[in-house]
């Protein structure tokens, strides 16, 4: 396997950031090592997504992931979104059009992984979870599968609702994102609530990517999730739910990964 950490400058950003990128490269014995590195088709790719206070490399040095990327022969990003919520935030830089147009292009066009929607897997965690659902609704036509675990799906409803003191840390990253409002109800409906972009695809027809959530039973965001995989399935959209005692940590997330990698391997199987 080869490991990358590269930094650029984001011309959608307007400053340099950085991701980390896993390419299997498996060795075969009774072969030459120059024939290792002649494949000339593209790789399967997985995008997988930080969550808040998190960065590009705590994937990599907190998981299993290496190991798996090798096992199961994907390619793997992991791109940074500081505390974005992978949004165009009111006060701060445009992570989602990072995320959907810049960086997902400079990737294709300089690494050896595939464009094919057959080929392309999105998952993260907690915030990056919330960002799967987004890439994954807004552009379904994408993905072949995706993965949210212990997703921050009503982070939107819960600025809507909040009472918090926006002197505190959430109240003011929560402004960051989604602006300052008179009334936050008007969030309700907009690119930022995933119950109006799962509505909206289902209206228009869309194919949705196959899709798995993963959820620790004790884990602060088991509620939110629930509901929405209860409003989902009552939509008529198949989504593989898996549930097991853990918190909002690591430990849950290194239990979840290989169950991704998994789900990823039976959704390649299908194609």
């Amino acid at each position: 396997m080869a490991v990358f950490t590269c930094r650029f400058d984001s011309k959608a950003l307007g400053f340099g950031t950085a991701f980390r990128m896993i390419l299997p490269i498996p060795f075969v014995d009774g072969k030459k090592y120059q024939e290792h590195y002649e494949k000339k088709e593209k790789l399967p790719v997985l995008w997988l997504l930080h969550g808040g206070s998190d960065n590009y490399a705590d994937w990599h040095d907190c998981t299993l992931v290496q190991l798996l990327a090798d096992e199961y022969g994907i390619a793997v990003v992991m791109p940074d979104a500081q505390n974005g919520s992978y949004a165009n935030m009111a006060y701060g830089p445009d992570w989602f059009t990072y995320l959907s147009e810049e960086f997902m292009e400079f990737v294709y066009q300089r690494f050896p992984v595939s464009r094919e929607r057959k080929d392309n897997f999105i998952s993260g965690m907690s915030m990056g979870g919330l960002g799967t659902f987004k890439m994954a609704l807004r552009f379904p036509e994408r993905f072949a599968a995706a993965c949210p675990i212990a997703s921050a799906v009503d982070l939107m409803y819960e600025y809507v609702h909040h009472d918090t003191d926006p002197r505190e840390f959430f109240g003011r990253e929560f402004e960051k994102i989604f602006g300052h409002f008179e009334n936050p109800q008007e969030l309700i409906g907009s690119v930022e609530d995933c119950y109006a972009l799962l509505d909206q695809d289902i209206a228009e027809g869309r194919k949705l990517p196959a899709m798995m959530m993963a959820q620790g039973t004790e884990d602060f965001t088991y509620k939110g999730n629930k509901r929405f995989y209860e409003y989902a399935s009552k939509k008529g959209v198949s989504i593989e739910w898996i549930e097991e005692p853990g918190v909002h940590d690591w430990k849950s997330w290194n239990l979840y990964l290989p169950k991704v990698f998994e789900f990823i391997g039976k959704v390649r199987t299908r194609a």
